[in-house]
């Protein structure tokens, strides 16, 4: 999205949260970024974690997201593993005692300075729970959220407003995103419509740039027909304007390869490190690539709808090797608007996501599985064709019955799964094309596999 700091309005917002990062008033030793989604707060976020990084104002920066899913164990596994520490401990009372011993031996009483991040934070997290209160000297957090309630709950002492982008801004950054304009004779036209077309994205970001994306070399004719588009849908709040915009986006993808890929990138967790193996695993086991004869061409297939992907701005480039992301506001938009492909993805199981469950026949399911001894029975698993199931420590019971109840089922994923164990049926499945374990215990079920 471009710096943050290239953005006048920004400047002041950006120095002022540098400058109480690197205070030593113990009145500023947690912060917040607080606004709406698609503003630029985890932009903002990254820039000044770099920023600190580059002027050694801290000697450890830890960098955790949350989202949707605020379970204590996979946020004290997440910040241990960041840096680089193991927590063999069971219960979340003796992690968080482990975690505040090894924030204490890294403070070395005041002498270092340490600074945690806990991005897209959507409820109230216990921080003395997870093992980060009391903080010792030295140490700091900077939270972002949409939420600045939430924030103050969590004993925010400065929170830290990201606002919209000015109408000169968005417009400036709406034609420098699109580029130069085709040599047609129509540039005052692309001017007039261009500048209507901004006026509908609210100074937003995240909108401004998928739709800049999306009319990059286009004809004017395209130009007006996106206008025309956002003008009849009446946009008048955050959800219609980036569901308008990213339809648009997705409709101009050329290859049904890429709008496949897309809609399965949107069933991972919130700010997933989404890895192009697994759409490439994934993506063989749903026959996406159907011309496809061999695991190698599939390979080179999937690399190239990423890209094409990231192009439309639908996912951006991971600090992790190997993984793209996907913005929130896209994911949603993917798990609320298509009825060709049937997608729940639930961070905790609780009794309304229980409801959809069983109610409606999904054709692929994402469930994290903290806290669960046994997998949930009333689903309505008839349609069922993937399913992947992350963070099971505790979870040991399935349906005895599954597979037969599966019948549809292509895909499996377990990863973090304690002990998974893999339903005798499975060894009569005539549609499983695809079976992945990662970082799973597979006591007792490696006779099953190859069967």
């Amino acid at each position: 999205m471009g710096t943050q700091n290239n953005f006048e309005s920004r400047v002041s917002v950006f120095n002022d949260a540098l400058q109480a990062l690197q205070s030593n008033n113990e009145s500023r030793k947690i912060i917040a970024l607080c606004g709406m989604a698609g503003v630029g707060k985890t932009t903002m976020m990254e820039q000044l974690m770099q920023a600190v990084k580059d002027s050694g104002t801290f000697d450890w920066v830890i960098k955790v997201v949350i989202g949707e899913n605020n379970d204590p164990k996979s946020l004290q596994q997440a910040i241990a593993e960041y840096i680089g520490e193991r927590l063999d401990e069971t219960t979340v009372h003796a992690r968080a005692d482990r975690l505040r011993k090894m924030f204490g031996e890294k403070s070395q009483q005041g002498q270092k300075k340490n600074l945690v991040i806990m991005d897209d934070i959507w409820k109230e997290v216990d921080l003395i729970k997870v093992g980060l209160s009391p903080l010792p000297n030295g140490f700091k957090l900077l939270f972002t959220s949409r939420f600045e309630d939430v924030c103050h709950n969590m004993g925010v002492q400065v929170v830290f407003r990201v606002r919209v982008l000015s109408d000169t801004e968005a417009t400036t950054f709406f034609f420098k995103t699109v580029g130069p304009f085709p040599s047609d004779g129509d540039d005052d036209k692309r001017q007039r419509t261009g500048e209507a077309i901004v006026k509908k994205c609210g100074g937003l970001p995240i909108a401004i740039v998928t739709i800049a994306i999306t009319l990059r070399g286009k004809i004017v004719k395209a130009w007006e027909k996106a206008l025309r588009r956002l003008k009849r849908d009446d946009l008048e709040d955050l959800k219609s304007i980036t569901n308008s915009i990213f339809k648009m986006s997705y409709e101009n993808l050329e290859k049904d390869e890429d709008k496949a890929i897309f809609l399965l990138s949107g069933l991972f967790p919130d700010d997933f490190n989404i890895r192009t193996e697994d759409l490439l695993r994934y993506g063989w086991g749903l026959s996406i690539f159907k011309d496809d004869e061999t695991f190698v061409t599939t390979r080179s297939d999937v690399e190239i709808c990423v890209e094409n992907l990231i192009h439309a701005n639908l996912l951006t480039k991971s600090d992790e090797n190997g993984c793209v992301k996907m913005h929130d506001l896209v994911r949603a938009f993917v798990l609320s608007n298509f009825t060709e492909v049937k997608q729940a993805s639930i961070a905790n199981l609780d009794n309304l996501s229980a409801k959809r469950l069983a109610k409606d026949p999904y054709e692929r399911i994402l469930l994290k599985c903290a806290g669960m001894s046994g997998f949930p029975s009333d689903t309505n698993y008839t349609n069922l064709s993937l399913l992947i199931l992350m963070d099971g420590y505790e979870l040991s019971k399935f349906p005895e019955n599954m597979a037969k109840i599966m019948k549809k089922l292509e895909v499996v994923s377990y990863e973090n799964m304690g002990i998974p164990v893999l339903p005798k049926t499975f060894e009569h499945s005539t549609k499983l094309r695809t079976l992945c374990l990662r970082s799973c215990s597979l006591t007792g079920c490696h006779r099953r596999l190859g069967s």
